[in-house]
């Protein structure tokens, strides 16, 4: 919510009215006068002029304080997400290894049972032949 001079205790529409005319329009005018400043204006006191100041003040600071616990708020929230989404990019870059890992072994393995096979059938094949051969060779004689 944004804070306005009649925020301030003790300015109400008319003062407004008599402070704008003598060149207070925001919070930031009254907060950053001198009470000299301000006593010039009429129907402001002394005791009224520090009064005003210090509230003014107190409301603008309390002002730039919520704005600063906003924007951290906003930027916990910020770098909550990227904290997050690094994560998550994390998780998926991990599983895709993992994938791709499990995929290039599968491949492996049965590249592996594969050749293991060949192998195999080119030793029966090869033992077949020897003992036909040897078969022949017995009947030969």
């Amino acid at each position: 919510m944004t804070q306005t001079i009649l925020d301030v205790r003790g300015i109400g529409p008319a003062m407004q009215i008599t402070l704008a005319k003598h060149g207070f329009v925001t919070l930031g005018d009254l907060a950053n006068t001198t009470v000299e400043k301000l006593i010039i204006t009429p129907g402001i006191s002394e005791i009224k002029a520090t009064q005003v100041i210090a509230d003014a003040r107190n409301l603008v600071s309390a002002t730039i304080s919520d704005a600063n616990i906003s924007s951290s708020n906003t930027k916990d929230k910020k770098d909550k997400k990227d904290k997050k989404d690094k994560k998550n990019k994390k998780n998926k870059k991990n599983k895709k290894d993992k994938k791709d890992k499990k995929d290039k072994k599968d491949k492996k393995d049965k590249k592996d049972k594969k050749d293991k096979k060949d192998k195999k059938d080119k030793k029966d094949k090869k033992d077949k032949k020897d003992k036909k051969d040897k078969k022949d060779k017995k009947k030969s004689k």
